[in-house]
This record gives structure tokens, C-alpha cells and sequence, in this order.
């Protein structure tokens, strides 16, 4: 799978101007059952966009509820599993960006799919092509309860390698390097998934308590950094472990590269 693509966010948008949040909270009891929390917050240049895949108009002057659309948020529901259900709403507002807040309830988390890639659910790509980035589930329940977070497989991944560049090799330029702190500005990208108990046993790179993090990046607090800039810009063929060495040192960045992800809890 190509995880590092939540980084870069399939780089389509390396070409939209203006910014967006978003953050899933997948929170499981130990029968399998729980809630999904997203949080979506977007820029008005990056709504207008948005809008414009779909054929839609956004007003500049519209108040938070412009991007708050409860009707499509119950269709999503349905996207994400037959056995999810569209609990509530609010409209969001934060600064410059407009978005909403929703919960979801599910009984079973194995039927449930949830993209991995969050620019998938804004923009207008085919079901297809997002079923090919859903992150699966598996559970089983009992004194101690597992769960499995199965990342999606991209047939691609095994046949990219990457070589360290040589010294004859310039670096990105400082032109390119402003255009992409502009690019990237402003977004943020958070998975988070809480059990209803203890942890005892997880390979999971990143836990605190009952809260496993599958991604945590924050592209303001990386472009501070002009290596990692210069990592992001300059070597986007490179493979996952490289990546993630390269990576992994810099504030900002929290990506867990596990194929899967295995949470044993009671």
C-alpha cells in the first residue's frame, strides 16, 4: 500500500491554492460496535474548488453552515457501511475555513470502510477508485478483544525504489520550495482510533494509553523545517521505509507504516 500517500494526499492537491483539516475518531467498545467522528474544515478557495468538481457554487459570504449539508452527510453514511448510522451534525467555523462536525454509529466494524486518503471523501473521485483506498477491519471479541486495522495494498508499492540523490544533484530550488509552503499551508491531517479499554498488547507505532494514532501530520509545523521541505519536494519516488526514516525525525510528521495494525484490549 502506498501509505505515504496520506502525506502528500495523492498530490492532486499540489495545485489547489488554499487549505483543510480534517479528523477521523474511530472509537470501538469491546463488541465491535462504536462511533466514527470526522471533523472537515476548509478553506474558502479550497471549498470553491470543492464545489466546482460538483458542479456546485459556494458564496464567500456564506455563514459556517455553507458546507454543512446533513443530507449529504446521511448518504456518507451509508458509503462508509451498511450497519453505520448518521447519529448528529454541527457546522464548523475556525478563522479563514468552514466545515462541519459529525458522528456516525456502527454495531459491527467490520462492515464499515473509512478512506485512508481524506482528500478521496472531498473531491469528486469515483467509488472505485475510493474503495481502492479504504483502510478494512477485522474483530474479534472476548475477555480480551482484538482488533485489526488492514491498510489498503497498492500493487505499485513493491516496484518503486529509491535512490539517496548524488551530490551533482541540485537541490529544489527556493522558488519551488515557497510555491509549496503555499500549497500546503494550513493543512492538517489526523486518524485516531480509541478503544473502550486498556491496550495490553499492540504493534502500533504510535499509543498513548487507549488512543492508537495512524496519522498525525501537520504540513505548517513540517514546512518549517527546510530538510524536511526539502525531502517532501525533492524525493517523491522514494519507498516507504525510506521515507519513513527520512521522515520520522521531524516534527510534524506521525504516520504509522504497519500493513496492518493489530489492538488487543479488556
Amino acid at each position: 500500500m502506498k501509505k505515504f500517500k496520506i502525506l502528500m494526499v495523492g498530490m492532486l492537491l499540489l495545485f489547489l491554492s488554499g487549505c483543510f483539516q480534517v479528523e477521523y475518531v474511530i472509537k470501538v467498545n469491546k463488541d465491535g460496535s462504536g462511533t466514527i467522528e470526522k471533523t472537515v474544515l476548509l478553506s474558502q478557495e479550497l471549498m470553491q474548488m470543492s464545489r466546482n468538481f460538483s458542479g456546485g457554487k459556494f458564496d464567500k459570504n456564506n455563514d459556517e453552515s455553507a458546507y454543512h449539508d446533513i443530507q449529504e452527510l446521511k448518504k456518507e453514511a451509508v458509503k462508509i457501511g451498511e450497519n453505520v448510522k448518521y447519529i448528529s451534525s454541527k457546522p464548523m467555523k475556525s478563522d479563514d475555513k468552514v466545515g462541519y462536525h459529525v458522528i456516525y454509529s456502527f454495531s459491527d466494524i467490520t462492515k464499515t470502510n473509512i478512506n485512508e486518503n481524506p482528500a478521496g471523501d472531498m473531491m469528486d473521485f469515483s467509488e472505485k477508485d475510493k474503495e481502492k483506498e479504504n483502510m478494512h477491519f477485522k474483530f474479534q471479541k472476548g475477555k480480551t478483544s482484538e482488533l485489526t486495522i488492514i491498510f489498503p495494498y497498492d500493487d505499485d508499492d513493491e516496484t518503486t525504489e529509491y535512490e539517496e540523490k548524488n551530490k551533482d544533484n541540485s537541490p529544489v530550488s527556493s522558488k519551488d520550495l515557497k510555491m509549496i509552503r503555499g500549497m500546503y499551508k494550513g493543512m492538517k491531517i489526523s486518524i485516531k482510533v480509541i478503544v473502550d479499554g486498556k491496550i495490553v498488547n499492540t504493534n502500533a507505532t504510535y499509543k498513548n494509553r487507549n488512543v492508537v494514532t495512524l496519522s498525525d501530520i501537520d504540513f505548517d509545523v513540517i514546512m518549517e523545517n527546510e530538510k524536511a521541505l526539502q525531502i517532501l519536494a525533492g524525493n517523491e519516488n522514494a519507498s516507504e521505509e525510506v521515507m519513513k526514516k527520512s521522515m520520522q525525525k521531524f516534527p510534524g510528521f506521525k504516520t504509522d507504516l504497519n500493513d496492518k495494525i493489530v489492538i488487543k484490549f479488556k
